[in-house]
């Protein structure tokens, strides 16, 4: 065991010594995502553990999410995300694999003087790469338009919009996010978001969240995060807590 964790530790330490001097961005845990792509040849692993209290008799534990990032070159990365669900409502149970998504962020322009940086997200639902339980009848695709402002050294300013479906109507969800982030030290930074979905055939839904990450090295972040719905259902708000571990190599 203790010959093990030595290999670990050194695994660890060899991806920190050979990995760029910028420390990792990741999409997690707001969900605005991030504008930065994955340096050139690295991995990224963001993955998290998450309890949304849906409604009052209504629940879902994501068990985790993980989202697998690949650096093709400096303004492109693959992306994949996998996702384990346990959502119990009354008396009904779904738990198992969401459909997996596929796809890619392309970063389309760098930030000059009011003008920010610019990035897309193009994903794509596959509908039956997931548990019985949880497959949806048609291909979901996602755009994401990603918009970063630097305001200081030490504070930033993203926000994304995106339309979306969810593999069951043929309507989009439109999103929007805005969500100020603050370096509190070399290790530490924090943000407060609000957020909110649009579909068309249902009334809007809008949050507020916020967390804090923190850098053990370079390449391995870890965060904690929650949220709340200002809207409600039947004089219930929703909210969540999120728990979260990523890694660079």
């Amino acid at each position: 065991m203790k010959i093990r964790f030595a290999l670990i530790l050194l695994m660890f330490s060899l991806s920190a010594a050979f990995a760029q001097d910028e420390p990792i961005e990741t999409d997690r845990p707001d969900q605005t995502e991030t504008v930065a792509t994955v340096p050139k040849g690295m991995f990224q692993v963001e993955s998290g553990f998450t309890h949304r209290q849906a409604e009052r008799n209504g629940r879902e534990l994501i068990l985790p999410e993980t989202l697998w990032k690949y650096g093709v070159n400096d303004r492109l990365e693959l992306r994949l995300i996998t996702e384990f669900e346990f959502n119990k409502y009354g008396d009904s149970l779904a738990q198992g694999l969401e459909p997996v998504d596929i796809g890619i962020k392309v970063n389309l322009w760098k930030e000059q003087g009011i003008l920010p940086e610019i990035s897309v997200i193009v994903t794509m639902k596959l509908p039956k790469v997931a548990s019985k339980d949880l497959a949806v009848d048609y291909v979901a695709p996602e755009i994401r338009f990603l918009f970063q402002n630097t305001i200081t050294d030490d504070i930033d300013l993203g926000y994304n919009l995106s339309a979306d479906w969810d593999g069951t109507s043929p309507n989009p969800i439109f999103e929007y996010t805005l969500s100020p982030n603050f370096k509190l030290n070399d290790e530490f930074s924090a943000y407060a978001e609000a957020y909110g979905y649009l579909p068309q055939q249902q009334h809007a839904t809008h949050w507020v969240d916020g967390g804090f990450k923190y850098l053990i090295t370079k390449n391995i972040q870890v965060d904690i995060s929650g949220g709340y719905e200002l809207t409600s259902h039947n004089h219930f708000h929703s909210y969540y807590e999120s728990l979260g571990f990523s890694l660079r190599i």
